[in-house]
């Protein structure tokens, strides 16, 4: 008895078997490549239902029912797809079944046009049937969903009739027209509820090559080359390469940043092609190998990279450099159609080998309101990575040179007054002048006496927040004494000795906490200088000969006033 119920059992699975394949080869519904409203390509993404062994916290929930790219189906057999299934009994009104995009999103993806849910269903018996489809775009913790596009009844399609289920297994297009944008690290749950009343039961298969249950957005985000860069052996990022460099140093290294939206795991391949310049392939569809480590399956940024060693030989001119990104559909759709399209995106770039030309680059080095940096510390490093350990100076007329050097980037450190004013990294590629523009900036001082003259002579002294002097001037014929700083807090201190009316005059004054992160000027007063007049020894001189000369005059006038007594002569 319980030999012949085994038998019975296996010759429903295989019949089961044969009546879904048969479904699955008459059911065709796939959205084709198309444009949406807003003019960007849409491509039909595939993403298949999956039971996974271990629980992933998704949407705040911990879950074993998640959707991916990829077909990495855990029933193998038709018995275990059949033993795993969702199964309504009879007594209960439906069957609910849902799943999670996990990874979630990587990067922002837009789905719009016809969404698809083909999901495979029987019974035990026919039964009319219903379906609602329900889609949420839920936030990593969880809780009120960040969108929720309400219960839809969709256009239901099948190779059978799509108002019943029966005995075979029947693969149900479930579609309907949406369009909405989901933010990064997020994910969508797919709720598909099967409706045949409580008489009937419902099984659904899934995560089986034979059942491959599955969602079909039209998304307009999708795995793809952003940018193209080539570099040196050296590290250095160029378009130019010389053929007449030596052996060690002819190598094109080519790094690519591929973006997807749903995780480094969607992306399939990077193949690189380089064509010289009559078009002929010098690397011919390599592998890129991706670069970039960590957690790179859910991540949305990747690097691939695959180098050329050209000969010296190598045809002088533009070569085109051509990367093409395959994402997991593009690869199943291989399999299935032998061809990558149109899950598959091209990018190029161009660079150039030549004949190495050799330059002597002039690099003017100046301050903020581009006058020539005398004398300024200058410390560069050179392509390969070497840095001077002993600085140059920059010329009176804030001028360095270089003799005989190769197209590249030079990175200058420069230093006035032991402070780094600049780090900048220079590409060299004729004799200049290139201006290397400094954080150093112009204070100029004037120095004024309480009556608002201009002050010749005076020491003027710039102090740094910790007390060290930066400098010393003496202000010109203008009152003014320049100084050049860098960036910083500091104290101006003026010093004043001279000698007015005859009386030697010593005055200072200080301007405490003068900022400077631009050029500009500042105005010192000496209260004490010039003194009131009546305090100095020449006025008191000035009054002491004034007094005389008055007394002096008083005298001749009283004395012109007394009569001179005349002589008598005898009798």
């Amino acid at each position: 008895m319980l030999k012949e119920k085994a038998k019975t059992k296996k010759i429903a699975v295989f019949s089961i078997l044969f009546l879904s394949i048969i479904s699955e080869v008459l059911l065709i519904s796939i959205v084709p490549v198309a444009k949406s409203q807003s003019g960007a390509v849409t491509k039909p993404k595939e993403f298949y239902f999956h039971n996974i062994d271990v629980p992933v916290s998704v949407a705040g929930v911990q879950t074993k029912y998640i959707m991916n790219t990829t077909r990495w189906f855990k029933f193998l057999t038709q018995q275990q797809a059949f033993d795993n299934s969702f199964f309504k009994p009879v007594g209960l009104p439906k069957l609910t079944v849902y799943f999670y995009m996990y990874p979630n999103f990587a990067g922002p993806v837009t789905a719009n046009g016809t969404w698809q849910i083909f999901v495979w269903v029987n019974s035990s018996a026919q039964h009319p049937v219903g379906f609602t489809v329900r889609f949420y775009e839920i936030g990593v913790g969880g809780g009120t969903p960040i969108w929720d596009s309400g219960a839809i009844t969709p256009t239901v399609t099948s190779s059978g009739n799509p108002n019943q289920i029966d005995v075979p297994v029947q693969n149900y297009n479930l579609s309907t027209s949406l369009n909405h944008s989901f933010s990064p690290n997020t994910t969508l749950k797919v709720e598909v509820e099967i409706n045949a009343g409580s008489s009937s039961d419902i099984r659904a298969w899934y995560d089986s090559a034979s059942f491959p249950s599955k969602v079909i957005l039209p998304v307009e985000d999708y795995a793809r080359p952003v940018s193209i860069k080539t570099y040196t052996v050296d590290n250095l990022e160029t378009n130019l390469f010389y053929y007449n460099w030596s052996e060690s140093q002819r190598k094109v290294i080519v790094r690519a940043n591929v973006t997807d939206p749903f995780g480094g795991y969607d992306v399939y391949k990077v193949n690189m092609t380089i064509l010289d310049p009559v078009n002929n392939p010098v690397v011919d569809n390599v592998d890129m190998t991706r670069v970039t480590d960590g957690q790179w399956r859910i991540h949305y940024a990747h690097t691939y990279e695959a180098n050329w060693t050209y000969p010296d030989t190598a045809m002088l001119g533009d070569y085109k450099v051509e990367v093409w990104v395959i994402d997991n559909n593009g690869y199943y759709h291989n399999l299935d159609y032998g061809t990558f399209e149109p899950f598959i995106e091209e990018d190029s770039h161009i660079f150039t080998i030549g004949i190495i030309v050799y330059y002597n680059p002039a690099f003017l080095v100046v301050d903020d309101v581009n006058a020539p940096l005398p004398k300024a510390q200058v410390y560069i490093t050179w392509p390969n990575g070497t840095t001077e350990t002993l600085p140059r100076y920059t010329a009176q007329n804030g001028f360095i040179n270089l003799t005989h050097v190769l197209p590249s980037y030079y990175m200058f450190t420069i230093l006035w007054k032991d402070v780094v004013v600049l780090q900048k990294t220079q590409y060299v590629d004729s004799d200049g002048p290139y201006t290397l523009k400094c954080q150093v900036y112009q204070l100029t001082v004037d120095v004024l006496g309480n009556n608002g003259a201009r002050i010749h002579g005076a020491y003027v002294i710039i102090y740094d927040e910790a007390g060290v002097g930066y400098g010393l001037e003496t202000t010109d014929v203008a009152g003014r004494a320049t100084f050049k700083l860098p960036t910083g807090t500091y104290e101006i201190d003026v010093r004043y000795s001279s000698e007015y009316w005859l009386t030697v005059v010593t005055t200072k004054a200080v301007k405490p906490s003068v900022s400077m992160t631009s050029s500009k000027s500042e105005t010192v007063t000496l209260t004490d200088f010039p003194p009131a007049i009546w305090t100095t020894t020449g006025f008191w001189l000035l009054m002491i000969l004034i007094a005389a000369a008055v007394l002096a005059v008083l005298f001749v006038a009283f004395r012109s006033r007394i009569p001179i007594p005349r002589a008598r002569g005898k009798r």
